[in-house]
């Protein structure tokens, strides 16, 4: 008996030491315009870098799939600026009036999707859909790169479901 006690505690140590160790992986809390640069560019992505004229945060472009999409950091502090949140969205010019149908696609998608939200810009004749990776607590590079990849997928499904709307595809 006393050696099953002993095995078991021995068993429960070393499974405590090993959720520790993965404990111990690096994680960030905030990003700089180059660590933004990196992982967009790790995650083949395509960046190019600059920053918003007015709050000096950074702000990238990118290229998921062919479609040109727009990364705003925001929640940002210090010399270089360290950002919390990363805001990506890609907008869709329609070229002409908004439809019911545009806010019924889009209500579909927001009601079907985990990840992205999708909006209409009704004066600008243009829907498009957002995602937001949030670092606050702090993320490891592992999550970043994860949701990262999850991007090219939500801008698809949406323009499949916006095009499926129209052509019955």
């Amino acid at each position: 008996m006393f050696r099953l006690a002993a095995a078991g505690a021995a068993l429960s140590l070393l499974l405590t030491a090993s959720a520790a160790a993965q404990d111990l992986r690096p994680v960030t809390e905030n990003m700089t315009a180059a660590d933004i640069e990196r992982v967009l560019k790790e995650a083949g992505l395509n960046p190019t870098m600059t920053e918003d004229a007015a709050t000096g945060a950074p702000v990238a472009t990118g290229n998921a799939d062919g479609v040109i999409f727009v990364l705003r950091a925001v929640d940002c502090a210090g010399t270089p600026q360290r950002c919390q949140q990363l805001v990506l969205f890609a907008n869709f010019e329609l070229r002409r009036d908004i439809t019911e149908r545009d806010f019924r696609v889009v209500n579909g998608f927001n009601d079907s999707a985990a990840n992205g939200r999708a909006y209409v810009l009704e004066g600008a004749g243009q829907v498009g859909v957002d995602y937001v990776i949030d670092l606050t607590g702090g993320v490891t590079a592992e999550h970043i790169q994860g949701r990262l990849g999850k991007w090219p997928e939500i801008i698809g499904t949406f323009r499949e479901q916006m095009v499926g709307a129209y052509t019955g595809v």
